[in-house]
């Protein structure tokens, strides 16, 4: 088991749902820049797309399973102890890659693979998945087709299957388990079949006052000496966005090749990364970097990788393959939402409140004072669409309240408080929101932004001068939005709320 420390869209909104995910992967992958797949033998590069970026309270974690054994008789495992409650899990996928028996043959293969998430074992096995791969391969360099999609979980790039499913629904338990068996369709030996690789990748909270930046960058590159030798040298590349880290912290990089030697990479500005050949399997294994002092604020991360071309050397790598890059990076600044994987929980240290005010702004903290129900605030949750409306009474204005426990955050030492809420209001007579901070100092409430549009909206307000007048003694900031218009007998003010998150810069 290994733990990446500082190792889910922007800001705690979260992946795309996982059956947009299935129905946009081919598209994804199908899209992806050729420049950045290997010219001769035919790849797919790694982006975070094709993988997940995301936020939360605690990091990533992976576990795999590096042997090299055939699966037909006797299954292959993975036992994984979680290093979290099954509850605490945002995200989780789990990869198996076969062995083919070669880089163009057709020797078919079929992979069946269970999951235990409940830790019962015996029974408690379901099955994730039966892949069949049955097809030849044909190098892109002689117009030939590259990468084979089986399905929009699983594919063919020289002489390995890969296979994945995202599991996050599944796991009911800390202690889970994944079983692989490999045969023909046919239910036969297969001519090979070797399971290469069995990696789970979970990223989970633990509520500590930090909040991790994660993406796992997916994908099904190769480099090969025959790339080279026919005058095409190839250097793979992937790119993280890190520009969404408000004050980068902790930072580390894993790389988690399908090769029996490691590679070469760089790490932004070309940073050459140094490198061991642990070996834990005879064709995966992991290497890991601190890069903490490699990540600038506001600028995204690159990181290029290829074989070692070196054949004096003892790791000389003929070949070199790599579908997973993992980086985390600690946010130090404090962010709260609604999502569960940032900062506080939605109806305990975070509050939210619906209908109206009497005034624009309202004159009081406390109004509206209806607390949103657990349906409700699962609407805020993400910037993903689903908005929480409310309708005022005659003579009122349409309002949303928000009421966030900074209790994580030393005051003394914050540059800005920053607020963005997104939705829209409406009302023929006046549409738009305008969104305020409360100032428990002049008791007060001090306008942060507004927009007078019908279309949804994300506005974005900040204070930089006199913070601590925006937090109280116990540790709350007030937060409202409010449609620009009240009610009347011909029009009705409504508030749509899609996603809220205050960042306490530091």
């Amino acid at each position: 088991m290994f733990k990446m420390e500082m190792l889910v869209n922007k800001g705690g909104t979260k992946p795309l749902a996982h059956m947009i995910l299935i129905g946009l992967m081919v598209l994804l992958f199908a899209t992806a820049s050729p420049a950045a797949a290997d010219p001769y033998l035919g790849g797919i590069d790694l982006t975070t797309a094709n993988g997940t970026y995301g936020t939360v309270t605690g990091d990533l974690w992976f576990d795999a399973y590096p042997g090299f054994d055939y699966a037909y008789t006797t299954p292959v495992f993975l036992n994984s102890t979680l290093p979290c409650d099954p509850d605490d899990v945002a995200w989780a996928r789990l990869y198996v890659d076969v062995y083919i028996g070669h880089m163009e043959n057709n020797y078919p293969l079929k992979v069946t693979t269970k999951f235990d998430g409940d830790g019962t074992g015996g029974s408690g096995y379901a099955t994730l998945g039966t892949e069949i791969m049955d097809t030849t391969y044909t190098f892109p360099y002689n117009n030939g087709q590259g990468p084979i999609w089986i399905n929009d979980h699983c594919n063919r790039v020289t002489s390995d299957f890969l296979i994945w499913y995202d599991v996050d629904d599944s796991i009911s338990s800390s202690s889970v388990s994944t079983r692989v068996n490999v045969s023909t369709p046919d239910g036969t030996q297969p001519l090979d079949g070797r399971v290469k690789m069995i990696t789970l990748v979970v990223a989970y909270n633990n509520q500590s006052c930090k909040v991790t930046h994660y993406w796992v960058n997916q994908g099904h590159d190769t480099d090969s000496y025959r790339t080279d030798d026919d005058g095409y040298p190839y250097t793979g590349n992937t790119t993280f966005n890190t520009s969404a880290v408000y004050s980068p912290g902790e930072a580390n990089l894993t790389v988690l090749p399908l090769a029996s030697f490691n590679g070469n990479y760089t790490f932004n500005n070309n940073q050459q990364l140094t490198w061991a050949n642990p070996h834990q399997g005879s064709y995966f294994e992991w290497q890991s970097w601190n890069v903490t002092n490699l990540i600038s604020s506001g600028i995204n991360s690159y990181m290029t990788y290829n074989r070692n071309e070196d054949d004096n050397r003892p790791q000389y790598s003929g070949y070199f393959k790599l579908p997973l890059t993992l980086l985390t990076v600690e946010d130090e600044s404090y962010i709260y939402d609604f999502s569960n994987n940032t900062l506080g929980r939605a109806g305990t240290g975070l509050l939210a409140y619906k209908f109206q005010t009497s005034s624009l702004p309202a004159t009081v903290n406390n109004d509206p004072n209806n607390e949103f129900s657990v349906t409700e605030y699962s609407k805020i949750k993400y910037d993903d669409g689903q908005f929480q409306c409310n309708i005022a009474a005659d003579d009122n204005y349409a309002a949303h309240r928000f009421v966030f426990n900074v209790s994580c955050s030393n005051v003394s030492n914050l540059d800005a408080i920053n607020v963005t809420w997104n939705g829209k209001g409406l009302n023929d007579a006046g549409n738009g929101v305008t969104v305020y901070i409360w100032n428990y100092n002049t008791s007060a409430y001090e306008q942060l932004t507004t927009c007078n549009d019908a279309a949804e909206q994300t506005l974005t307000g900040e204070k930089t001068a006199n913070l601590s007048n925006y937090i109280n003694g116990d540790k709350l900031v007030t937060i409202l939005a409010e449609q620009n218009s009240k009610t009347s007998r011909e029009d009705d003010s409504k508030i749509y709320t899609d996603y809220v998150k205050l960042v306490l810069k530091q």
